[in-house]
C-alpha cells in the first residue's frame, strides 16, 4: 500500500484510505474524494461474472468483492474519475458486465510470463497501447513510441470477455488485455500492471498526474 500512497503524493494529491468495512460510505464518495484508485489484490469471486470456480482461483472476502464493485459502479454512474490497478481493472470489467481469464497459464495458449516477483519492478514482459487513447496521453512522456512498453507482472487473471461500455487500449504479445477505458467517461482507466510500484523513478508517474488532473477538473465542476 505504501507505493500506492507514496505516488498519489508524488503526483500531487492526498491520498485517504477506504476499506470493505465502510461499505455504508460509497453513496457519499463523491462528495467526500476527488477520485478513486482500486488497488491490486487476490481473485474475485468468479459467481459474479457467471463461472465456477478455477482449481487455481483465490478468492478474498466476499464484503471485498461487493465493496469494491459498488464504488467502481458509483464512479461510473457519476463520472468520477477512477485508476483501477490490477485487481482492480479486473473489479471494472466485472463492474461492467465483463469476464475474466481464471487462470492465464492454462485459459491462454503460449502465455507470456505474467507474473514475477523477483523485485517489484522486474518487468517480464512488454505491452503495446492503441494510439490515440487516453492510455497513450498519460504515457507519452515516459513512453512516447507507445510499443514494447516493459511492465511489472503479478497475476495470473485477466479480463476475458470486454464489459459494456469498455475498450481495450493496451495487451500484451500474447494478447491478454493490459488495459482498458471507459469511452463516455472523463478518466476511468484500468491497468493490470502495478505502475505505483515505480514511484521512485517516475516511469508511469503519468497515470498518476493524469488522475489528479481529472480529479480537480471533477472538483471544479462539483463546486461550480
Amino acid at each position: 500500500m505504501a507505493d500506492y500512497l507514496a505516488s498519489i503524493e508524488r503526483a500531487g494529491g492526498i491520498p485517504v484510505e477506504i476499506d470493505a468495512e465502510r461499505m455504508a460510505d460509497v453513496p457519499a464518495l463523491p462528495d467526500t474524494v476527488d477520485a478513486v484508485i482500486l488497488t491490486g489484490g487476490g481473485d474475485m469471486d468468479p459467481a459474479l461474472y457467471g463461472q465456477a470456480p478455477h482449481a487455481l482461483t483465490r478468492m478474498v472476502p466476499a464484503e471485498r468483492d461487493q465493496f469494491e464493485l459498488a464504488v467502481a459502479r458509483m464512479c461510473l454512474t457519476w463520472g468520477l474519475p477512477l485508476l483501477a490497478i490490477c485487481r482492480g481493472v479486473q473489479v471494472m470489467n466485472v463492474a461492467c458486465g465483463g469476464t475474466l481469464v481464471q487462470d492465464i497459464p492454462s485459459d491462454v495458449r503460449e502465455a507470456a510470463p505474467h507474473v514475477d516477483v523477483t523485485t517489484p519492478t522486474a518487468c517480464p514482459h512488454v505491452i503495446d497501447v492503441v494510439p490515440g487513447s487516453l492510455l497513450a496521453r498519460c504515457l507519452a512522456n515516459e513512453h512516447p513510441s507507445l510499443q514494447a512498453v516493459p511492465v511489472n507482472s503479478r497475476h495470473h487473471q485477466a479480463v476475458k470477455e470486454v464489459g459494456s461500455g469498455l475498450r481495450v487500449t493496451a495487451r500484451a504479445r500474447d494478447g491478454v488485455v493490459e488495459a482498458v477505458e471507459f469511452l463516455t467517461h472523463p478518466f476511468a482507466i484500468g491497468v493490470q500492471w502495478h505502475p505505483e510500484n515505480f514511484v521512485q523513478s517516475g516511469e508511469f508517474l503519468g497515470l498518476f498526474s493524469a488522475c489528479l488532473s481529472a480529479a480537480a477538473a471533477w472538483r471544479r465542476r462539483r463546486s461550480g
